[in-house]
């Protein structure tokens, strides 16, 4: 632990931080909204049973998916065991969609799909363990579906695992962890983790020492793209850093905004950082 930041300024800002990256994963964005092509593509994957987060559902309309009678349409793939489509009962009947809702019947598909080795169920799953959804709240059973997940890659259930870790539910609290993780997520563009990497460059959690001009960095293309949490720390991070600083922390900040740089650009600035 780096001295500096109180233990208890610490645990008051894990636990903010796990509500925030935990947030942005309920029910209806994870990845349950797809379209007859995404549906297709996962049809394509579904024999090799190894779904990773390149075969990850995009988001689409909504009534792509439950077009017509749903039920009619989902029930006889997911009975002959159809990763996807267990999934997809599994979002309908936890949140309503065509059929009534019903918790213990989603959580039922959505086990299924999880235990056949599909992310995004597990990641649905482990969401609905944490959040005591239907079932008892188990953040230890919610950390092993979250891990399963983001070991396939899954941006999402990084991030989450990422939580989990800096806030301590589940899993031995461990800030190194927690940065690896959020570091994987974000290099894959999930701006969630993004966010939260960049705070804890700011305090210092899970590095050597606190980097401001890092977190910089990382937050100035966040709140360039409108991202509202990044931009109010943003500015309140400005003032305390130097002309040289900001520079620097703009450099950082032009080239993590490069899709697909952000592993790189952040390796390049350590190396310079530790001269």
């Amino acid at each position: 632990m780096n001295k500096g930041i109180s233990s208890a300024h610490r645990t008051m800002r894990a636990g903010t931080w796990a509500i925030i990256a935990l947030a942005g994963f309920t029910l209806s964005a994870t990845g349950a909204q797809a379209s007859e092509k995404a549906d297709k593509h996962h049809h394509k994957h579904h024999a090799q049973a190894k779904p990773t987060a390149a075969t990850v559902v995009p988001e689409a309309k909504t009534q792509d998916l439950y077009a017509g009678d749903g039920l009619a349409r989902w029930l006889p793939k997911a009975e002959k065991g159809d990763i996807f489509a267990q999934y997809v009962l599994g979002h309908m009947y936890c949140v309503g969609q065509g059929v009534p809702k019903n918790l213990s019947t989603g959580i039922s598909w959505y086990q299924r799909a999880a235990e056949q080795g599909f992310a995004p169920g597990q990641l649905a799953l482990g969401t609905m363990y944490y959040n005591g959804d239907g079932v008892k709240q188990d953040y230890t059973v919610a950390a092993k579906w979250f891990r399963m997940a983001a070991d396939k890659g899954y941006d999402r259930a990084q991030s989450n695992l990422a939580a989990l870790y800096l806030a301590g539910k589940g899993v031995p609290q461990d800030y190194h962890q927690a940065f690896k993780w959020f570091r994987a997520a974000a290099v894959q563009g999930y701006a969630a983790a993004q966010y939260n990497l960049s705070l804890m460059y700011l305090d210092g959690m899970g590095v050597d020492k606190p980097d401001p001009v890092a977190a910089y960095g990382l937050l100035r293309p966040l709140a360039d793209h409108g991202n509202v949490a990044a931009a109010t720390a943003l500015k309140n991070l400005e003032p305390k850093l130097n002309d040289a600083q900001i520079k620097q922390g703009q450099e950082l900040a032009a080239k993590v905004s490069a899709k697909g740089q952000l592993n790189a650009a952040l390796d390049d600035y350590q190396k310079i950082a530790s001269r």
